[in-house]
């Protein structure tokens, strides 16, 4: 191989020209890839839209229980039906005593306390509030219920869904006093029970309360 005279170029072989080829066109790719990184910004998506849970109508007093908020869902072919043994049905007050005039709101709260989510009817035709003193049972929400429904609704697990609230007017319930007048319970410091169930799944302790 012939050595070249000083001051003339030394010519670059394949294989060095090859290599400084390769090298530019990483060069290049990483250059393209930091821009595309920086309009991009991994990790900024878009968030998903978040689901708004409808709020249930409030009936009219006395006549039917609230349907809890989960949103409803028609589709429930990937979900099995809850288990009753898995619901937590709890009865709600707004208070712990009422005064003269004052009227009690009443409501209830159902919980999956399973491992998964299930779906299971929550709407008017499958709950119940009843209120009693002693043995006597004073006041039924089914007894003059109107426009019952059915509301089959995803319940996911550890998550408590509250029913609106129903006033009770302080009044004896029967289903043949719907369009009469109803006989006023007894007050003056009176002592009452709410139990609360939902289909099967029923309320395994009482919320006691105190009319004046």
């Amino acid at each position: 191989m012939s050595t070249p005279a000083p001051g003339q170029p030394r010519r670059v072989s394949p294989a060095v020209y090859r290599r400084r080829r390769l090298v530019a066109l990483l060069a290049l790719v990483a250059v393209i890839t930091a821009v595309v990184l920086i309009i991009v910004r991994p990790g900024q998506a878009t968030p998903a839209p978040v689901a708004t849970e409808t709020a249930a109508a409030k009936p009219a007093a006395t006549t039917a229980s609230a349907t809890p908020t989960p949103t409803p869902t028609v589709d429930v072919s990937s979900y099995k039906e809850c288990s009753a043994k898995n619901l937590e049905v709890l009865p709600v007050l707004d208070s712990v005593d009422y005064q003269a005039g004052v009227l009690p709101n009443l409501s209830l709260s159902i919980q999956n306390t399973g491992k998964t989510a299930c779906f299971y009817n929550v709407g008017t035709s499958a709950q119940e509030l009843t209120i009693t003193s002693g043995a006597e049972t004073y006041w039924v929400s089914t007894d003059c219920q109107t426009e019952k429904s059915d509301t089959v609704a995803i319940l996911e697990p550890g998550v408590v869904y509250p029913s609106a609230p129903v006033s009770w007017s302080r009044e004896r319930s029967a289903p043949d006093t719907c369009g009469g007048t109803r006989e006023a319970v007894p007050a003056g410091g009176a002592s009452y029970y709410l139990t609360a169930r939902v289909g099967e799944a029923t309320s395994k302790s009482s919320a006691q309360f105190l009319l004046y």
